[in-house]
């Protein structure tokens, strides 16, 4: 079936696909029908649950089962279950090689205080004798199989406990659990959210063609008849295969320090899966840290609805504070749900003056909102406005209350700067390439618009009319540069770009081009710069020409360049390099706006 046609967005602040046109759903994996046989079992036979023991903790109840596996043996397990009668979300859990079910007991015994429901699976090569099976070797596949089977058989276990809620079911599995993950996502349509941890979803082509001392040494010890022939009897099993046919939510974590899969082989699983999907970064190695942990409880929490999980400060990932049925409806990006990175002291205490309105456009109003900090309940302060990137129309509304540009305009204003949120709209006339930048002209025009607001409304707001600065992301390159880079006003004394676009696009006037715009400029404003350098490459090339054209003109520019970043680097990359990134700028801010 296919779906409909929508725009293809990596950020939430700004697009990254500068060429592709807008998706329908990947066609069908030629693999698909062979991993379906492969998978298959017969859910009528008997469960055969059986209790080990049981203990409690707190309130929480732990258990140790297991339940028949239909390829032979026992299954065991921990089941972890809240206080009460339910029904409660469930998640099941699959660890990685080096380790067993106790994994993530303490991870499942934390998310039953908030009420989830949590059974945690030995994979077959940790179970008792006779029935363990090999990790390694000729008889892989078969481990592969059972293990998927078996997690198959557990979501059976959960569904027939009448405490679970069979419509809120999720999925974490790491390393190993991550690899097989995505197999499992392609077969089994109950679990509605993924988490796969540093996993691999490409494992056979890693053997055919990787150069880790693991695929080395196996290409060297078999002949290359048997090799293929193994890897083309396990290629369906592949998580990549099932991801491209699944229809859940993804996290993808990868740790920027692992030592057993290669960044390259994680960004290639996660631009399998289906649009609803986030990649985040963590520090440290294979292991993942906390954060990691707490993010991974917040996610799950937005897609399964549980109470809130204690965690040790702000939550990165939170539920939507937009519960209007428009925005459900355009499904948001995960993006949406992403809080900065960096935390300061007092973000979440800024007091916010909400939905101003700043102009009329066609039959409706576009409004802004303020973000306050203590600071001017004592004198006028200095404003940064905030430019967002290309979005879909039916975003654009709700785009301001998101909570990531929430946390965007927090942690600025807490840095004792009033921070101006504008709703702008969207360039895009239509969901071909061609017409995604055909309004941007208008946007132009609105920018401009909120400016002469805050200026206009200064006194009321306790603002320094004569210290504006603006901030852009992405796309917002391409709208929000153009007043401090054509003739500036002496009341705007500085820019701050990041990951902007800044290069011709299609229905792009070139007299709007920022880098056009600079080489005509006289006397361009002090600008701060952050280049991601995982960002898309032709919009990381526009940025490299304009970072030229700035140093041949003398131009008073800063470049902050981050090699292992990400678009949206300050929302998907929790790393110290990111959080220095940030603090720079709140410095940069304070240096050309403060007395």
């Amino acid at each position: 079936m296919r779906r409909p046609h929508h725009f293809s967005f990596l950020s939430l602040l700004g697009a990254l696909v500068l060429a592709a046109p807008a998706l329908a759903a990947s066609t069908p994996d030629s693999h698909l029908p062979e991993l379906q046989r492969l998978t298959a079992y017969d859910a009528q036979q008997p469960l055969d649950v059986k209790e080990v023991r049981s203990e409690r903790r707190g309130d929480v109840t732990v258990t140790e089962l297991t339940y028949a596996s239909p390829l032979g043996g026992p299954v065991p397990a921990w089941l972890v279950l809240p206080p009460g009668r339910g029904p409660f979300p469930a998640v099941l859990f699959q660890h990685w090689g080096e380790g067993t079910k106790n994994e993530f007991l303490d991870e499942a015994t934390s998310l039953a205080r908030a009420g989830v429901v949590s059974l945690l699976v030995d994979a077959p090569f940790v179970r008792p004798e006779p029935w363990r099976r090999p990790m390694v070797g000729p008889q892989m596949g078969d481990t592969w199989r059972q293990a998927i089977i078996d997690l198959r058989r557990g979501v059976d276990v959960l569904t027939r406990r009448p405490e679970v809620d069979d419509q809120r079911l999720a999925y974490v599995g790491h390393s190993f659990g991550a690899s097989i993950g995505g197999g499992l996502s392609g077969v089994e349509p109950r679990l509605r959210a993924f988490v796969l941890m540093a996993g691999m979803g490409d494992f056979t082509h890693g053997m055919r063609h990787g150069t880790g001392p693991m695929e080395t040494a196996w290409r060297k010890s078999t002949p290359p008849e048997e090799l293929e022939e193994f890897l083309a009897s396990i290629e369906p099993l592949d998580g990549i295969v099932g991801v491209r046919n699944a229809s859940a939510a993804f996290l993808f974590q990868y740790p920027r320090g692992d030592q057993y899969v290669p960044y390259e082989r994680t960004r290639k699983y996660f631009e399998a899966a289906p649009p609803a999907k986030l990649l985040k970064i963590y520090e440290g190695g294979h292991e993942l840290n906390e954060a990691a942990r707490r993010d991974r409880a917040q996610w799950l929490r937005t897609h399964l609805g549980f109470a809130s999980v204690p965690t040790m400060g702000l939550p990165m990932v939170a539920d939507s504070p937009i519960s209007s049925p428009e925005w459900k409806a355009a499904q948001p990006p995960e993006f949406s749900k992403l809080r900065p990175v960096l935390t300061i002291p007092g973000m979440e205490e800024i007091e916010v003056r909400k939905d101003l309105v700043y102009k009329r456009a066609g039959n409706r109003d576009l409004k802004l909102d303020l973000y306050i900090p203590e600071v001017a309940k004592r004198r006028a302060v200095p404003a940064v406005v905030l430019v967002h990137g290309l979005v879909p129309p039916a975003h654009a509304p709700f785009l301001k209350d998101t909570t990531a540009f929430a946390g965007e305009a927090r942690w600025l204003a807490a840095h004792g700067l009033i921070v101006v949120m504008p709703e702008l709209g969207s360039p895009a006339r239509g969901p071909q390439p061609e017409q995604w930048f055909a309004g941007t002209q208008d946007l132009v025009a609105n920018v401009e618009d909120a400016i002469a607001f805050v200026r206009r409304e200064a006194t009321t707001h306790a603002i320094d009319p004569e210290k504006l600065c603006l901030m852009v992301f992405s796309g917002g390159g391409l709208w929000g540069l153009k007043p401090v880079l054509s003739n500036p006003p002496p009341y705007l004394k500085c820019a701050v770009a990041y990951y902007p676009m800044l290069a011709t696009q299609p229905a792009q006037p070139k007299e709007l081009v920022p880098l056009e715009l600079l080489r005509a400029s006289r006397k361009p404003l002090p600008l701060l710069l952050v280049r991601a350098g995982r960002d898309n490459p032709a919009l990381n090339a526009s940025i490299d020409a304009f970072v030229k054209e700035a140093r041949r003109k003398k131009a008073p520019l800063t470049l902050i360049e981050l090699p292992e970043a990400h678009h949206a680097f300050e929302f998907t990359d929790d790393v110290e390099s990111s959080r220095d990134a940030m603090r720079r700028t709140g410095a940069f801010l304070n240096q050309q706006l403060g007395p």
